[in-house]
């Protein structure tokens, strides 16, 4: 069971979020609650819980500052983001503080049990891993050995022969193969079939994450000649093998360090294969990146802030022809955005995800200041799959598809309260079970009387009418079909007591169902 601590300030959400919630189901327990960021961090360190869920408006420490502070001190620990503020600085700033999810109140049960679910599995994948990364290896000395060289410390204590050779640092990533599958037999399988290989140099070999590390060594300096073909040949080997063990295709990039000499720099070289590793972003295709090829891309503060300021207008004049269905304008719009991304690759690979998300959180705030509502448009799926896109061009692929799904799509007037909003739709999608007004408000987590107030004054209507118009206006394509009989489309729609069934169609419609069924075109004045 993992554990999670709720921070929230207002203490009648705190607590709704802490007793309603069915935490054991979604595989947690909740180890406490917070008012604010500081008394968050105060239980953090007493119970270490696995996920904070935390508002962001509170005093002392609001929730961002909160997510910073445990992504510093506590890297491994997962924050969830529940906020009634669809703000894009706040999300942006969520992201870049590593939030694993920013749910927008009000929030649905199953919504939270959803992104629950989804980090259940992923701290599942977290343990398999730390007890994977001792697998496959010589000894838990060296593996020790080795953590402590990628990191730079207590490098003065070790004294192996092969540390006085010159050293290249190679990092092998695996990608989204690793993550997908995880058994520990393959794991096994790669450091056995990687030692082997290069068991001549007596090349050492470290599980680092989800990362292997090749320490590459030789009393002469190792040119990037020396290893490309070797580090070619390992590769395909390796995934030919791979291949006819397992059954299994894997995409495995390759990235290399400067050349080094002393054993203190080993942790540079390593930090240079990992930062040349992530232009694997920008070209999917290569596989063997060496930092030494790398562009320079400091081009000056001021420059860069000037690339920033272009980049924003272009930005903003493509959101604008989409918004405004300028259709020829938005395709011509999009290309001069990916060559503004593109531009000499001056962007890291945050930055590009993060000039991605501001196209879809301003497209979402900006048709919600216009009263705008965009069904084709799904921020939630939106962001999850920029974050998670293997490249920059599956990244365009995919932009490219959803703007020409917004243009095509009808773009519809709303002007709507959001807890009235949520609540329509999950009538509509659960209709036919049972619906009462203290169950939706439980779902919104607001109080009962609160939320029938609000949506009486919204829609003019009591919420239990709405909820039978919607099941009666759907038993209305049900009378159509002969071969329903009318106690069974009663209870198809969700409501069980065929006289109640009766009265409300009656209420809705004008008639009864029966009559209905023979006259469709009779009176249908009636309903809310």
């Amino acid at each position: 069971m993992y554990k999670v601590l709720i921070v929230d300030d207002e203490k009648n959400i705190r607590e709704r979020l802490v007793t309603l919630f069915p935490w054991k189901e979604a595989g947690f327990q909740v180890i406490g609650s917070a008012c604010d960021g500081r008394e968050a961090l105060e239980s953090i360190e007493q119970h270490n819980p696995h996920v904070v869920l935390t508002d962001i408006r509170m005093p002392e420490m609001n929730g961002l500052e909160l997510a910073q502070t445990v992504q510093e001190k506590y890297p491994n620990m997962k924050v969830l983001i529940l906020s009634a503020y669809d703000d894009f600085k706040y999300a942006q700033d969520a992201i870049r503080f590593g939030v694993k999810g920013y749910l927008l109140k009000p929030v649905m049960k199953e919504e939270i049990m959803g992104v629950m679910h989804d980090l259940a599995i992923e701290l599942k994948k977290d343990e398999d891993i730390a007890d994977g990364q001792k697998t496959g290896l010589p000894d838990i000395q060296e593996e020790a050995m080795l953590i402590d060289l990628v990191k730079g410390e207590n490098v003065q204590q070790y004294d192996e022969p092969w540390l006085r050779d010159y050293m290249r640092v190679i990092v092998c990533s695996f990608g989204r193969w690793f993550e997908k599958d995880l058994s520990l037999s393959i794991r096994h399988y790669i450091a056995e079939w990687t030692m082997d290989y290069w068991k001549d140099s007596q090349t050492p070999v470290l599980y680092y994450g989800n990362q292997l590390v090749l320490f590459a060594h030789h009393p002469r300096p190792i040119s990037k000649y020396d290893l490309k073909d070797q580090l070619e040949h390992y590769s395909d080997l390796l995934k030919a093998s791979l291949r006819s063990v397992f059954g299994k295709e894997c995409v495995l990039s390759i990235s290399v360090g400067n050349l080094i000499k002393d054993p203190s720099e080993i942790h540079s070289s390593f930090n240079q294969a990992v930062y040349a590793l992530s232009y694997q972003f920008y070209n999917h295709q290569h596989a063997i990146f060496f930092y030494q090829e790398l562009l320079d891309g400091d081009i000056g503060e001021s420059a860069k802030e000037n690339e920033q300021e272009q980049l924003s207008i272009v930005m903003d004049r493509l959101i604008q022809s989409v918004l405004t269905r300028e259709n020829d304008d938005t395709a011509s719009r999009l290309r001069g955005f990916f060559d503004a991304v593109e531009q000499g690759k001056r962007l890291n690979i945050e930055e590009i995800r993060i000039a991605f998300s501001e196209i879809i959180l301003s497209l979402s705030l900006k048709a919600k200041e216009k009263g705008l509502a965009m069904p084709t448009l799904d921020k939630k799926q939106a962001l999850a799959y920029i974050y998670a896109a293997p490249s920059l061009g599956d990244l365009k692929i995919w932009l490219k598809q959803t703007i020409e799904k917004i243009s095509i799509a009808p773009i519809e007037q709303r002007d709507e309260n959001r807890y009235v909003h949520t609540a329509k739709q999950y009538v509509h999608k659960h209709y036919t079970e049972r619906i009462t007004l203290e169950d939706m408000a439980g779902q919104l987590f607001i109080h009962p009387s609160y939320f029938s107030s609000i949506f009486k004054k919204e829609t003019g209507h009591n919420f239990i009418d709405y909820v039978n118009e919607v099941r009666v206006r759907k038993s209305v394509e049900l009378l159509k079909h002969k071969d329903y009989k009318i106690k069974e489309i009663s209870v198809m729609v969700g409501i069980h007591n065929h006289s109640y069934f009766n009265k409300v169609f009656k209420k809705v419609m004008g008639v009864k169902p029966l009559v209905f069924r023979s006259n469709p075109t009779c009176n249908q004045s009636g309903g809310l």
